[in-house]
């Protein structure tokens, strides 16, 4: 499976005409001379989103995840797959965007 690179990312701002930008993802840090992670288009993380992700799909991802966590982190989890977890969270982000 091919990486999903920083270039193709959401969170990725190119500098003008080079390879590097930065990860817009979660705010500046002050270890940084910028403030903002600096990263190069080749890297990769485990909090790539595609850029054409529109803002209402990333927070029903999110709120997938959450509900997720929940349910793994509740006693209702003991009789789930997997699967069953990922698809009850779904169920809960789906009938909370109806709310």
């Amino acid at each position: 499976m091919e990486r999903q690179r920083c270039e193709g990312c959401r969170w990725f701002l190119r500098y003008t005409g080079q390879t590097i930008g930065q990860c817009r993802r979660y705010p500046p840090t002050q270890n940084t001379d910028a403030g903002w992670l600096e990263v190069d288009q080749f890297d990769w993380c485990g909090e790539y989103t595609d850029s054409n992700t529109t803002s209402e799909e990333a927070k029903r991802r999110e709120l997938v995840r959450q509900f997720a966590l929940a349910i793994v982190a509740s006693d209702a989890a003991e009789d789930l797959m997997v699967h069953q977890v990922w698809q009850r969270a779904a169920e809960f982000a789906d009938y909370e965007g109806q709310v």
